[in-house]
């Protein structure tokens, strides 16, 4: 094995580190540079997990190495290609190792999801709509995707609802639940203007990172509320150029009104509720979060925004195929 000197004692991504993750191999650029690492199938999740860990920051090479014990040989190589290539900085740690109100917490959190976000590509399914070249089954793919998170919210959030802190914050709780209750309806009747009947909507399957995306809230109501109320902030911010994009290449496509409009409704009542608030409001009702939880937190928000990532791919690659079923209605024999 080559022996590599590592000269960070927490590496941390450089903001703008960009991913691209594709079957067999994960590319990363910055502005003046892009390679590709090779990531065969047995070793994909944990070189992904080492991206990720490397975004969060924090974490020594021995942390790193029990966090990725498949690929631990391999990692003091990828650090030293990643440092030669300039990508890498030393962690701050004198913000980082104080605790604070939830109030900071949330601001900070805002702050490091934003440099989250510019270290992933953008969507794809958005440069398509931008572009002209998105098509019908992708933009029914987007609704077909979306119900099944609506459809399964109230389930995900109640956990939550048991792990009582205060009457405030149940009080608000219970009020973010009840807000969410029937919103795939308004989507079911989407699919319906489209052809999609009620035995297919209820028999349908999502993709593999929607599942993902509704079984890590799943287990953050229930195992780490802190987490469960920072992740409510990536759901419920409101997107207008999204979605006034999706609106004009529905109607390029011809799709019946009743197609996008109630999409754009959903929207709407989320901003038109205070809904993109809600994290703060929640957060605002927390005295202290320690170093410990913080870092928690910033890591199950990395795993998950690439998810949503991830799901922005799938979705073009799963719809985007004439030959693949649509809704994904399977018959198992």
């Amino acid at each position: 094995m080559m022996l590599t000197k590592i000269e960070f004692g927490q590496p941390l991504f450089k903001n703008q580190v960009l991913f691209e993750f594709k079957d067999e191999e994960i590319i990363i650029r910055d502005a003046t540079q892009a390679f590709s690492i090779s990531t065969p199938s047995e070793y994909y999740q944990e070189i992904a997990q080492l991206l990720r860990l490397l975004q969060v920051g924090g974490f020594s090479l021995e942390q790193l190495s029990e966090a990725c014990p498949e690929i631990q040989e391999e990692i003091p190589e990828l650090l030293a290609n990643f440092d030669k290539r300039g990508l890498l900085i030393e962690t701050q740690n004198k913000v980082a190792a104080a605790g604070m109100s939830g109030s900071q917490f949330y601001r900070e959190l805002w702050r490091f999801l934003e440099r989250l976000k510019l270290q992933f590509t953008s969507s794809p399914f958005f440069g398509k709509m931008a572009d002209g070249t998105i098509t019908k089954n992708q933009l029914m793919g987007y609704a077909l995707e979306s119900y099944h998170v609506t459809h399964l919210c109230p389930k995900l959030l109640a956990p939550a609802l048991a792990n009582y802190e205060s009457n405030r914050v149940d009080k608000l709780l219970q009020e973010f639940f009840a807000s969410e209750l029937h919103h795939d309806r308004l989507i079911d009747k989407s699919l319906k203007s489209v052809g999609i009947t009620d035995e297919q909507i209820q028999k349908m399957q999502p993709l593999p990172s929607t599942f993902a995306i509704c079984s890590s809230l799943a287990m953050f109501a229930k195992q780490h509320p802190l987490s469960f109320k920072a992740a409510l902030m990536l759901f419920e911010q409101d997107e207008p150029l999204f979605h006034e994009f999706f609106k004009k290449q529905s109607e390029a496509l011809e799709l019946p009104r009743d197609f996008y409009q109630p999409i754009l409704l959903h929207a709407g009542i989320n901003e038109d509720g205070g809904h993109e608030d809600i994290t703060g409001v929640l957060l605002a009702e927390i005295s202290y979060i320690s170093p410990s939880e913080q870092l928690i937190v910033k890591k199950n928000m990395a795993n998950l925004m690439e998810l949503i990532v991830l799901r922005s791919y799938e979705i073009v690659d799963y719809y985007g195929n004439q030959n693949n079923v649509v809704p994904r209605c399977f018959v198992y024999k």
